[in-house]
């Protein structure tokens, strides 16, 4: 076992040993923080949080579906315990819907530099993330760049929504610095480089501990209208009983933040991937004052990923059909979007 392979196991049973010594003996309900509602963000708020000696991982997420039928999702994660850890990177693109590049690339903690002020992210010194504030526009503007044997992105992230930010049940933070974005730069597979632009999104999540793992999994994805944005995510604290949140952004303005208890999400046409039922058809609904909305997102096609040695992943492409309606203005919600199902156990 390579020193990497090594030090990534004995990391993922330092962190989930603390969550399983926590379990109540009798099996009763574990009481979890009340629930935080959305906050403003600052770019500072995408830098590098890190916690010192204590247990923790961090990542940044950009995912982009381009004008020429290609999509990609790509990523920074920290896993730190007791200051010594890892960092991994990861490209993942498709055409159509279709795996083409998964790429995973893992480095040691001293390879890894970033700022705590700024999103500025250095591996193995080559510049992978960068952020800054356009004051004259109001909007976030980043530069991706990753390189793998395999292909190769280097994309500039134009925000036209604004960012919000909410502090989880377990702890942690979830900064979504960019539920919308135009995107534009190259992308490059099997050495061919082609110019592209798209749609994105962008969030960064830290501050996750052992806790985390409680759970039993979440669903997360989004959707786009001409005007809005929907970000939504169905947190299952455990099998049976969720925690729905739902954030609609307008473009160029500001958002609206949906109460859980309008929110319904569905789940249909289950079958079985690495031996466990996952769906293949999801429904999210709600109805407010200002909001009425209804988004069914068919499965188009699903990869599998399995994560840390416990954690199984799935990300899918869907296609988004449903209607936004914001204070009697009416828009169809019609596109392909990216989602993902996480589960614990």
């Amino acid at each position: 076992m390579t020193p990497l392979k090594r030090m990534v196991h004995i990391l993922s049973v330092l962190l989930i040993l603390p969550v399983l010594l926590s379990i109540p003996i009798h099996g009763g309900p574990l009481v979890l923080p009340h629930q935080s509602s959305i906050e403003e963000i600052t770019l500072q708020d995408d830098a590098f949080h890190g916690r010192g000696s204590l247990p923790f991982i961090e990542w940044w997420y950009f995912d982009a579906k381009l004008d020429n039928g290609y999509s990609l999702v790509l990523g920074v994660q920290v896993l730190n315990i007791f200051a010594r850890g890892i960092v991994t990177t990861r490209l993942t693109m498709y055409h159509q819907g279709s795996l083409l590049i998964k790429s995973y690339e893992k480095y040691f903690l001293r390879d890894f530099s970033a700022s705590s002020e700024v999103p500025s992210v250095f591996i193995a010194g080559d510049q992978v993330i960068l952020g800054t504030y356009d004051t004259a526009n109001d909007r976030f503007f980043y530069t991706v760049t990753i390189k793998t044997p395999e292909g190769a992105v280097d994309l500039q992230f134009n925000g036209c929504t604004k960012g919000w930010k909410r502090q989880q049940q377990t702890g942690d933070w979830w900064a979504v610095v960019l539920p919308r974005a135009t995107v534009s730069g190259t992308i490059t597979i099997n050495n061919e480089t082609m110019n592209v632009t798209g749609t994105g999104y962008h969030d960064h999540n830290w501050g996750i501990g052992p806790r985390v793992a409680l759970h039993f999994g979440w669903f997360w994805g989004t959707c786009n209208s001409t005007t809005y944005t929907v970000t939504w995510a169905e947190i299952r604290t455990t099998r049976l009983t969720e925690l729905p949140i739902m954030v609609l952004n307008i473009k160029d303005a500001g958002y609206l933040e949906i109460p859980s208890e309008t929110i319904w999400f569905s789940t249909d046409n289950l079958s079985f991937d690495h031996f466990r039922r996952i769906p293949w058809f999801f429904n999210i609904e709600t109805i407010t004052e200002h909001v009425f909305l209804v988004i069914d997102m068919e499965v188009i096609s699903m990869d599998h990923t399995e994560m840390l040695g416990f954690i199984n992943y799935w990300r899918y492409h869907v296609r988004c059909t449903g209607t936004i309606m914001v204070d009697g203005h009416v828009e169809t919600v019609e596109g392909i979007s990216i989602m993902e199902y996480l589960r614990f156990r």
